[in-house]
């Protein structure tokens, strides 16, 4: 299997981190030193990296950022906005009870919890090409911020259909939840609730207090969902993208 990471670093051992998708793209993690120090990084990704090159910043951040990225070749694509969750907020709803069970993706069939990504991600903006395969999406589950408590499933009991699933990085100084989706049959029901209490209350027993996450400016269903949940949108950020 091709590299599915890269990183590189300064003299001052300032990092940048670089993880293939399985749309072909690769995400870039831009470090926290400024702009003052990615060219550089930015320079040697384009030269060792193949395919698209993605990367995210604040909006209105500081020109001198928006003139490295368009140096090195890197054009704004879409927007996003982030939100804090408060994980209070969201035990006090009401518990929704479903048939699911609720798993860790760990105990289910990589194959099939692929495809149930894939099929989630195809609906999100930005994702759409993503086709992973079992390998691929194996190899995701190696990121040091995974944690199967915090990567939940929905196992249709009768079935045995996989129906949705939310995923939480363990991140400092707060988790993020990178992605939350049903398959089709069951948007409109409270099964995308479900599996953000269940990791809430994982998240709360280890002391956590929010989640951050992001939504595209376009997705307005994901933007409705993040209020109903108690969402306090913080900012917006840019997506840039260097084609292949």
């Amino acid at each position: 299997m091709a590299e599915a990471s890269r990183t590189w670093s300064t003299e001052d051992g300032v990092v940048l981190r670089a993880m293939l998708r399985p749309d072909g793209a690769w995400s870039l993690r831009l470090p926290d030193a400024g702009p003052s120090v990615w060219g550089g990084l930015l320079h040697r990704a384009n030269l060792e990296l193949h395919g698209p090159l993605l990367v995210s910043c604040p909006a209105g951040h500081h020109p001198e950022a928006a003139a490295t990225l368009t140096d090195a070749g890197f054009e704004p694509i879409r927007q996003e906005v982030v939100w804090r969750l408060s994980l209070a907020r969201l035990r006090a709803l009401p518990r929704v009870h479903t048939e699911h069970r609720l798993l860790p993706v760990t105990e289910v069939d990589l194959a099939e919890a692929a495809a149930l990504d894939n099929r989630i991600r195809h609906d999100i903006p930005g994702t759409e090409s993503w086709t992973a395969s079992a390998e691929e999406f194996a190899a995701t589950l190696d990121d040091p911020e995974f944690d199967p408590a915090l990567y939940r499933v929905a196992q249709h009991p009768g079935s045995g259909t996989l129906d949705g699933l939310i995923r939480v990085w363990s991140r400092a100084p707060e988790p993020r939840l990178g992605c939350l989706g049903v398959t089709r049959p069951w948007r409109r029901t409270r099964l995308a609730l479900a599996l953000v209490q269940d990791v809430a209350r994982t998240l709360e027993s280890r002391g956590v207090t929010h989640l951050v996450t992001e939504t595209d400016t376009t997705n307005r269903g994901s933007h409705r969902m993040a209020a109903r949940l108690g969402g306090e949108a913080m900012r917006e950020t840019v997506e840039w993208r260097r084609p292949a």
